[in-house]
């Protein structure tokens, strides 16, 4: 005799126990190591994974909007090409919200209604935060590439943003304009919405607190229109004599107030804001435009094939580069999706623990669901935006500086 016990022989449903825990083992261990990430406990769609797109493709923030759509749609190109989400391809069903709250409210019912948990959108701070109350009641991810008002940091739950706050950009306003080592005094002309007024206010808090010798001679506030009253304009640029002009107001705005200064002599430093930062800018104010500086959020682009792949699709130069956060801001909620699901609390969770590098940098997100502050100094040279290095930055003079 061996020593051994003689082996009990094994049932069928030994067997099929068995066979089951091996097959279940199997299965966890796909599940645990497979590309597309963990164990879903919700459906997954079939078909095509939805996300809601809300921007203005006509109006006055029209531009800025088909910029967004044409980056998205890249995102779209790029992330099906590479199998899709979970193997599932993405589709962005898009909404025109012509800048309008109130139309973009009622179609966020409609995004409700169908049932899509996460929406991009909208380009201006007083329609996303239209939408934001909306976005907690209804538990929808929002998350937008543009807007920026330090107001929206108060929708902590389902609200989002690829940009940062206001806060951030107009104490870097202030640096760059009040870092030129000679006293000056600076207008302030703003729109009369919450975007407005949010950078209106980081620009002149900073200035009161650190630059003591930039003069806020002049604070005029104008309505969300595409058109301003100039003529009260360039009677208190004549009478305050700013060294500085700075434009937080619609582009539309911005010609008209640039032209009317030319024609009565007027040639102060002009800043901008990212709103400010259009094509419309060079095309209609023609060579008193040329060196006006603009800021915004960082469009330093980290893959050069973008450009390419744009202006191959596209037909056109890449001159305005908001599109790259449409396109990053999809990427990001791909991501989301593809590591916790199709839903918003899971995209919410994801996004929590996000650290996507794009082509605007690295995004990560605060626990107020604001992107850490990255930004560009731009100038116009030639008609163009042009980065500006640092070198340049406080000085405004380099050799394509005006010439009238």
């Amino acid at each position: 005799m061996s020593g051994h016990e003689e082996k009990k022989p094994e049932t069928k449903t030994a067997k099929y126990i068995t066979g089951g825990i091996f097959l279940l083992a199997i299965l966890m261990f796909i599940i645990t190591f497979h590309p597309f990430g963990t164990l879903l406990l919700e459906d997954f769609p079939e078909d095509e994974v939805l996300v809601a797109v809300t921007l203005p493709f006509e109006g006055e923030m029209a531009a800025f909007g088909i910029e967004y759509q044409r980056g998205i749609e890249l995102a779209v190109n790029d992330i099906n090409e590479a199998g899709g989400i979970r193997g599932v391809p993405v589709k962005a069903v898009y909404y025109d919200n012509k800048g309008n709250a109130t139309l973009a409210i009622e179609q966020f019912k409609e995004i409700h209604e169908r049932g899509i948990p996460v929406v991009i959108g909208a380009v201006s701070s007083t329609v996303t935060l239209a939408l934001a109350p909306y976005a907690e009641t209804y538990e929808i991810l929002l998350i937008s590439p543009s807007a920026t008002s330090a107001s929206l940091t108060a929708y902590r739950n389902y609200v989002y943003r690829t940009v940062s706050s206001d806060i951030y950009l107009g104490a870097g306003i202030a640096k760059i304009i009040g870092e030129q080592n000679k006293t000056q005094n600076v207008m302030v002309i703003y729109l009369d919405t919450n975007y407005g007024k949010s950078l209106k206010s980081a620009f002149v808090n900073e200035v009161n607190a650190s630059y003591h010798d930039l003069h806020i001679v002049s604070v005029l506030m104008v309505p969300d229109s595409n058109t301003v009253n100039t003529t009260a304009i360039i009677d208190e640029m004549k009478k305050t004599n700013p060294n500085s002009v700075l434009l937080v107001i619609n582009p539309s705005q911005a010609v008209s107030i640039m032209q009317e200064a030319e024609k009565a002599g007027l040639d102060p430093h002009w800043f901008g804001s990212d709103t400010v930062t259009s094509s419309q800018i060079p095309e209609q104010v023609g060579e008193y435009a040329e060196g006006l500086i603009g800021f915004s959020q960082a469009r330093k682009i980290s893959d050069p094939s973008y450009i390419f792949d744009y202006e191959e699709k596209y037909g056109v130069k890449l001159s305005m580069r908001d599109s790259i956060y449409g396109y990053d801001t999809l990427f990001v909620i791909s991501e989301a999706i593809e590591n916790s699901g199709y839903t918003s609390s899971g995209i919410k969770e994801a996004l929590s623990e996000i650290r996507h590098v794009g082509l605007t940098g690295s995004i990560v997100f605060d626990e107020g669901g604001d992107a850490y502050p990255s930004y560009d100094v731009m100038r116009l040279q030639n008609g163009i935006w042009s980065d500006l290095e640092w070198k340049e930055i406080l000085s405004f003079e380099t050799s394509s500086s005006k010439s009238h």
